[in-house]
């Protein structure tokens, strides 16, 4: 995939089939190699099977019926009967064996998938719809799954069948076997022209497809702004669109597999006209029997149905390969750099970390040379608490962004108690520095699973952490307790009460370095007292940074540092900055004067 391309863009490339998704999809198969052996050994007695029941037809003809041997017709009717009962039971071993096989290789690649997806830049989600990534872990792969449980080895079946049944034709009477494969040359004209137009056709519907889920992700996440904008007919209008879209491109499938199965039958009907004029001639005079006959007939009326078989499997392969390659360019996505470090500079014990953090020279862009961050630099100390004071889009959650490695900066260097967070794993460069952001994701849940984020952790624990906090007051009006069953994304919840959850996870998870990111915005008078108290608590001893508009909540900082257009215009404490009179003096006056309109 072009680097300049997003991965919404669904671009892929225009051949029939990509060796490199193949291989990987082998090496998958290939963990189950005793069931596909046994699904490829099974596959070949039923084809023998198979080809027996149309020879013993003609040899009941020739030998039973025309003799008048009764015997020999009734032994030739139980073998055909314990033959297609044997056939049976094999193939519902068959079944069994290569669903579970599909269903296997769907699982293995659904959780190498999600691992992955996982390890995946925060960057890559800023450009990519939800619907489209959740598309390629549902949708995708399970048309993946159903290459193996329904197309690789009953292909194989089909495949042999065919070929079976020319060497019994060619047996039999070579001439009336050449009569019906000169019909085979259309077979194939027909076969690469639905294939081709099959193929353009699968890949537009699950771009399509893509296309619908990404748009009923946003919109059903969004449905209060849709609502109270009065957006629904709108959006009714635009969804129709795109749905109209992926209708027209599935009754083009089905126009084309309109075509393709009565010209087949056409071409089925005319080898047997040929078979009939040449056959019929050959027996009259002679030269052939009628058992030949009725075996010849009964081998072509089996030989077109594995034929349609394969044709129709095609538009299944081209369906798995246009999601093997999404799947598997989703997989090529680069993760997160430096992840996993197998060689860290220093490994050091979280304990020890002493929480000094230090900015030398800092240049950052989300995209390419636009920067946010501009050449910033300062310094914090072990155990200080800093906060960063700004106007909206000077940067101030940029820096908690970066610290964090959810983005990678351009220039300079950020050290951690000296040590270059580049040379630190991100998984333990989390565990030492954690963010307590303005917008709390919540999971479906219990309160208990959403404060220790399903670790296991004793109730006395919890209870303990949230009584020193002082938060008791968010467990006692809950209903339930720990218990109490929190809704997707906390909508049963007030802002107060995700704050609670979020600082009570925190500390929790007890980082040496904390950043509080607009922690009590739009919070009420109670809450946010209580949340202000417990911060306090929190970050006591602990390297603390504070995001905020609000001043009243950074005052106790031991520094402050001022940002604009992402430069660090000014650095002190709240006295000296004042003294100074430059932009936090102005700042400050703007909330003081807010303060007394608003208490009147």
């Amino acid at each position: 995939m072009d680097k300049e391309e997003f991965f919404t863009e669904d671009v892929l490339a225009d051949k029939i089939y990509d060796r490199a998704v193949i291989r990987k999809l082998l090496s998958h198969v290939l963990r189950y190699k005793t069931s596909g052996l046994l699904s490829v050994f099974i596959v070949l007695i039923t084809t023998v099977l198979f080809l027996l029941c149309p020879y013993l037809f003609g040899y009941a003809i020739d030998h039973g019926i025309s003799k008048g041997d009764t015997a020999l017709l009734y032994k030739t009717a139980f073998a055909i009967l314990g033959i297609e009962t044997l056939r049976l039971l094999l193939v519902v071993v068959q079944s069994y064996n290569i669903q579970a096989i599909g269903q296997k290789v769907m699982l293995d690649i659904r959780m190498e998938l999600f691992r992955h997806v996982q390890s995946l830049p925060v960057s890559f989600f800023d450009k990519n719809p939800v619907g489209r990534v959740v598309t390629r872990l549902t949708n995708d792969i399970a048309a993946i799954g159903e290459l193996f449980s329904a197309g690789v080895i009953v292909v194989i079946g089909d495949i042999f069948i065919i070929i079976g049944i020319f060497v019994a034709m060619i047996m039999l009477n070579w001439k009336l076997a050449i009569i019906t494969l000169s019909v085979f040359p259309i077979i194939v004209i027909i076969a690469l022209w639905f294939g081709k137009h099959m193929k353009s056709s699968f890949r537009e519907i699950r771009r399509k497809l893509a296309s619908i889920n990404a748009y009923l992700n946003e919109n059903i996440t969004g449905m209060k702004v849709i609502q109270l904008f009065n957006r629904e007919k709108r959006n009714y209008a635009k969804f129709d669109a795109i749905n109209d879209d992926y209708l027209k491109e599935q009754v083009k499938y089905i126009r084309y597999f309109a075509i393709f199965q009565p010209a087949i039958n056409m071409v089925n009907a005319l080898a047997v006209g040929l078979v009939i004029w040449y056959g019929a001639a050959r027996y009259m005079h002679g030269f052939l029997t009628l058992g030949v006959l009725v075996s010849f007939l009964a081998y072509i009326h089996d030989l077109f149905d594995p034929i349609r078989d394969i044709v129709e499997k095609y538009n299944i392969f081209q369906g798995a390969m246009a999601s093997s390659e999404r799947v598997f360019g989703l997989m090529e996505e680069p993760a997160e750099i430096d992840y996993a470090i197998s060689n860290p500079a220093r490994e050091v014990p979280l304990k020890d970390f002493k929480g000094e953090i230090e900015f030398q020279n800092i240049w950052f862009a989300y995209h390419k040379n636009d920067y946010v961050l501009k050449d910033i630099s300062f310094h914090i100390k072990p155990g200080q608490s800093v906060a960063l004071v700004g106007v909206t889009g000077s940067g101030k959650t940029s820096i908690a962004s970066i610290l964090t490695r959810l983005y990678e900066t351009q220039k300079g260097t950020i050290l951690l108690d000296r040590i270059d967070i580049r040379n630190i794993e991100k998984t333990g460069l989390r565990y030492v520095v954690g963010l307590v952001s303005q917008d709390v994701f919540l999971f479906a849940g219990t309160l208990r699973d959403n404060i220790t984020l399903f670790n296991p952790m004793s109730d006395t624990k919890v209870l303990e952490t949230i009584e020193v906090l002082g938060l008791m007051p968010f467990i006692d009006r809950m209903p339930g307790g720990l218990d109490m069953e929190i809704a997707e994304r906390g909508a049963n919840l007030s802002v107060g009460e995700r704050q609670f959850i979020s600082l009570s996870r925190i500390i929790l998870y007890d980082p040496q370095v904390i950043i509080l990111d607009e922690a009590t915005s739009s919070m009420d008078t109670i809450s946010e007292v209580l949340i202000q108290n417990a911060l306090l608590k929190a970050t006591r001893d602990r390297t603390s940074i504070f995001i905020a508009h609000r001043l009243s909540t950074i005052l106790h900082c031991d520094k402050i540092i001022v940002l604009s257009r992402g430069e660090k215009v000014e650095e002190g404490s709240h006295e000296e900055l004042l003294r100074f009179g430059g932009l936090y003096s102005q700042l400050y006056k703007m909330y003081i004067k807010e303060n007394l309109i608003e208490h009147g």
